[in-house]
């Protein structure tokens, strides 16, 4: 795996200072890559909420989103760079059709909760976890560990969005939709066809690339 410019030397003077071997060293350089980038990645999204007016919503979704993901998995991409892209464009979009889907009908908006909910408990069953080919988890204690958490995690944010359905006051029917959307666009990404959207992206993001080195 290739990493960014600044993560390899800040990984490379931190394991110089902590006399860490080699191995220790890409495990450093992973980590601050992949912490940098998703908090740019949050910071850039809640800013393009803010400007679009539903920030608030927009951390709706990413808060939803981060606690399937980590359990559960998801098919991505394989550049940071169209990861983040995505990411700062997929959440704001999720937050603005929620507040359009949060003026339905009661009754639809019943369905739509239900739906999201029968489709993520059957996604978690059938796939999750959903790891990365490059990185599989080999082990089935752990797989198992992460489908009961993935369940857990899946079982919260149905109490929680039964809870809103309930609930009349203020943005609660807005917030309801940002957990019904990001929880469907969750568990999508645990599907096969998921999993394809996103090696489409990245052939995409390649033939760009490829013609502009051209």
């Amino acid at each position: 795996m290739s990493y960014l410019g600044f993560s390899t030397k800040w990984a490379a003077s931190l394991a110089k200072i902590h006399h860490l071997n080699e191995e220790k060293q890409t495990e450093l350089t992973y980590a601050i890559e992949v912490v940098t980038l998703n908090s740019m990645n949050v910071l850039m999204t809640l800013a393009l909420g803010w400007a679009l007016g539903v920030c608030g919503e927009t951390a709706a979704t990413l808060l939803t989103m981060a606690g399937f993901r980590h359990t559960a998995g998801g098919g991505h991409s394989e550049s940071p760079w169209r990861c983040a892209l995505v990411t700062i464009t997929i959440f704001p979009l999720l937050a603005l059709a929620a507040r359009s889907v949060s003026t339905w009908p009661p009754y639809y908006i019943s369905l739509l909760s239900l739906g999201a909910i029968l489709f993520g408990f059957a996604c978690i069953f059938l796939y999750a976890p959903a790891d990365n080919p490059k990185a599989p988890i080999v082990s089935p204690v752990k797989r198992q560990k992460l489908k009961r958490a993935a369940i857990l995690i899946m079982s919260i944010i149905s109490i929680i969005t039964i809870a809103l359905l309930f609930g009349s006051r203020g943005n609660t029917p807005m917030i309801c939709m940002c957990l019904v959307l990001s929880t469907l666009w969750a568990s999508f990404n645990l599907t096969p066809w998921g999993h394809h959207l996103w090696h489409f992206i990245d052939k995409i993001g390649s033939s760009s690339e490829r013609r502009c080195m051209k």
